[in-house]
């Protein structure tokens, strides 16, 4: 496990020097270069851009839930017999030029994850011997994102482009846990926790889009990367445990938030 989180810090690392080197490479491009490429229209000329004010464009991406799947119930695990997870993110996004390379639109997402185990463990607040037991974690979201896009054409004669992305948007989690004892037997319910977070957020990612032709194009992208604050309200066995409200680093450069996706354009050059 440590040599795995050693390799996904080092891959992070790497993808954001390759990214910092790309877009230095791009500006570069574009002080030299005045040669139209792939698409004709796709000039550093503002006016000659395929896209222009009032083209327009719909799509949706899918990647790995990122959702908080921790499990509040266990303090020591004894011996994890089973694991069940799985967790997907899909959205869809709208989008409006308000220029030939700026464009203003809105993404709607929607996260669902489950993870289920079958364990022997101590649980927090309940004096228990060690037996069999089963926890259940449910991870329901909705986020809303109002973003700009910049684009950039990555070099001449290229079926790409590069765009960053700078959002505001919203956050609505829902995470409930339930624990059982003896599984597949007596299920006996020992507790629940219900977790509803809220939250606001401001940051900036990254995305390449790739044109098949004039109108579709694949979009590959990484998460979004900024600041949250967020609100969270705790109900444990029917009784309110408060509200907790903290600031927190939001990194999308992770692999698991890499997003891949399609976009369909109207009203092109």
């Amino acid at each position: 496990m440590l040599k795995l989180q050693k390799f996904m810090k080092y891959t992070e690392a790497m993808l954001i020097i390759i990214l910092m080197s790309s877009f230095s490479l791009i500006h570069g491009q574009e002080s030299v270069s005045d040669s139209t490429g792939f698409l004709p229209e796709l000039k550093q000329n503002q006016n000659d851009s395929k896209f222009r004010k009032e083209t327009y464009f719909f799509g949706g991406d899918l990647s790995l839930n990122d959702l908080d799947g921790t499990n509040d119930f266990i303090v020591a695990n004894i011996d994890l017999l089973d694991v069940e997870k799985v967790g997907l993110k899909f959205s869809f996004v709208g989008g409006y030029f308000t220029s030939p390379k700026t464009s203003v639109g809105i993404r709607g997402t929607y996260k669902y994850g489950r993870n289920e185990q079958i364990l022997e463990a101590d649980f927090l607040n309940l004096a228990f011997n060690a037996t069999t037991y089963k926890t259940q974690v449910l991870s329901t979201g909705f986020e809303t994102h109002i973003f700009m896009r910049n684009y950039i054409m990555l070099g001449a004669k290229s079926h790409f482009m590069a765009f960053t992305e700078t959002s505001v948007y919203f956050i609505k989690n829902n995470n409930y846990q339930r624990a059982t004892r003896n599984p597949g037997k007596t299920d006996e319910s020992i507790s629940t926790i219900l977790a509803v977070t809220n939250g606001i957020g401001a940051g900036t990612s990254f995305g390449i889009s790739y044109y098949n032709d004039r109108r579709f194009a694949f979009e590959f992208q990484m998460g979004t990367t900024g600041l949250e604050i967020l609100w969270k309200d705790i109900e444990k066995d029917i009784v309110n445990q408060g509200r907790s409200t903290k600031v927190t680093f939001r990194n999308g450069l992770s692999l698991l938030n890499f997003q891949v996706g399609f976009s369909y354009y109207f009203n092109v050059r």
